[in-house]
């Protein structure tokens, strides 16, 4: 898995704990599964569960809820007045 980050999100994983974790879970609806990814820098209640991804700038810790894995992780910050993390699977905000 490639991770795609900019110095925007490389700065902010720095100054908030310096991890970068990411849940893929699946949620059903009436049209089939979707699966949605959380982005978060506070280290979860089982960080064991997370398997490390070589990012190559900062530590990204990847928890995939589903089959696969995204062949790109993208990952931008979003928010006016709070920014956050936000992550997408090979350039989508889901995978069905």
């Amino acid at each position: 898995m490639r991770v795609i980050a900019s110095d925007e999100v490389r700065s902010y994983v720095a100054e908030n704990g310096g991890v970068l974790y990411v849940n893929a879970h699946r949620h059903r609806c009436c049209s089939g599964g979707l699966t949605v990814l959380d982005a978060s820098t506070r280290a979860p209640a089982d960080p064991a569960a997370y398997r490390v991804v070589d990012s190559g700038d900062f530590p990204v810790r990847f928890r995939s809820g589903a089959s696969t894995e995204p062949d790109e992780l993208l990952v931008e910050l979003r928010g006016l007045r709070r920014k956050r993390p936000v992550a997408y699977w090979d350039g989508c905000a889901f995978k069905p």
